[in-house]
């Protein structure tokens, strides 16, 4: 196995270990990749389109869902291609600072739970114009 292919799969997998668990979608989310229940994507190109950075956006989701007030982004802001791919980090940060991801690799996933009924704007942090809303809803 040449070097590189190597560190390619050692990062693989360890991007692997690092990501939470997904349902997959029935419709795919604008920009491609997986979309979580209650998911939220981050889509290619993200840091140059505002609003239309996360798909959907806004997003409302039921405290009564299965999935409760669990919300999931997933970073799908990445090329594929025939050696891996790039893409660019993001992070989701609540404009009242009651919530934080920390960095999202491309491919990476952030979650979090929303318990009250309520409107939670948010963006990232990095690229200050996107921004985002999460609707919950008893």
């Amino acid at each position: 196995m040449s070097r590189a292919r190597f560190f390619l799969s050692v990062f693989v997998v360890g991007a692997l270990a690092g990501c939470g668990s997904y349902t997959a979608p029935s419709n795919p989310p604008a920009g491609g990749g997986m979309q979580a229940a209650n998911g939220i994507s981050i889509v290619l190109g993200a840091q140059t389109k505002g609003t239309a950075a996360f798909s959907p956006n806004p997003r409302t989701i039921s405290l009564a869902s299965a999935t409760g007030g669990l919300v999931v982004w997933t970073n799908n802001d990445q090329n594929s291609g025939v050696y891996g791919g790039t893409g660019v980090t993001h992070n989701i940060t609540a404009d009242d600072a009651s919530f934080a991801s920390g960095n999202i690799l491309p491919g990476g996933t952030f979650e979090t739970t929303l318990a009250a009924p309520g409107s939670y704007p948010y963006h990232c942090s990095i690229h200050p114009t996107m921004k985002g809303t999460v609707t919950v809803t008893q």
